[in-house]
């Protein structure tokens, strides 16, 4: 496996640890790096400065980014003291970071109640079955509605921490709508463009908005071993590279559960 974040060695945020922060650095397959895809492989090793951990089976293969991504959006809320016993934490949108995201609630969280939010009955068992105590379905619904499903699932009617992967204008409203006095928002979804918060509930209340990009190389060495000790769960559709396109489109459409893994022969 090979670290996806090629800083360029000089930065602030490259001394930090923090190689995708840096702007001088490559992401690979972006860029530069995006090679046709016969030379693609062969070109990301062969010219890697990263690090390549030990062979994995293919189902590794999302920890790199599906797998690394809420995991850091989940380390900030924990670490600016957010979860714990008797705390709420919302996953909003589970797809294929919010699976994984679902269980570093569990595994991180010290006892917080963890609730999974998504449109989709399939992608709600899936949280379920990757730990989550409560699910909701908001397709369709107002955020008056979820909350009045929230207070019937946990007795309130806020949360104190919401980490949305999917960065829609609409998830992102919902999750300022819920979240509690001195609640936090970690976002790592990008579906949309910009970021519209109340200001009044975000001053008044002491909220806080985290932006989350990626990870770095020591949050990844640290989903490896959670996931060498057996303790991550995967959703992984095996696809062909000649089915590429077709599974794109089912990915923009949601009808893909979990990780689509392009497998060569």
């Amino acid at each position: 496996m090979v670290d996806p974040n090629w800083g360029d060695g000089t930065c602030r945020q490259c001394h930090e640890g923090n190689e995708q922060l840096c702007r001088g650095g490559q992401l690979v397959g972006l860029g530069p790096t995006a090679v046709s895809r016969s030379t693609w492989l062969r070109r990301t090793i062969t010219s890697s400065p990263s690090p390549i951990y030990p062979k994995r089976p293919e189902y590794l293969a999302p920890l790199t980014d599906a797998g690394l991504t809420p995991y850091r959006g989940m380390k900030k809320l924990r670490d600016a003291g957010k979860l714990g016993s008797g705390r709420t934490v919302v996953i909003n949108g589970i797809g294929g970071l919010g699976g994984y995201a679902v269980q570093y609630a569990r595994l991180l969280g010290a006892g917080a109640t963890v609730v999974g939010f998504a449109r989709s009955d399939d992608k709600l068992a899936v949280a379920r079955e990757n730990g989550a105590h409560h699910t909701v379905n908001v397709r369709g619904k107002t955020a008056e509605d979820v909350q009045n499903e929230l207070d019937d699932l946990t007795g309130r009617r806020t949360v104190d921490a919401v980490l949305d992967c999917a960065g829609s204008a609409e998830s992102l409203g919902l999750a300022a709508a819920i979240l509690g006095t001195e609640g936090a928002l970690s976002q790592v979804g990008l579906m949309g463009q910009r970021v519209e918060l109340p200001i009044f509930p975000f001053v008044s209340g002491e909220r806080s908005y985290f932006g989350s990009f990626w990870g770095n190389y020591n949050d990844l060495r640290e989903v490896l071993t959670l996931a060498g000790q057996g303790l991550i769960k995967h959703h992984v559709v095996p696809v062909k590279l000649d089915d590429v396109n077709d599974t794109l489109e089912a990915l923009g459409r949601g009808d893909i559960v979990g990780r689509a893994v392009v497998v060569f022969d």
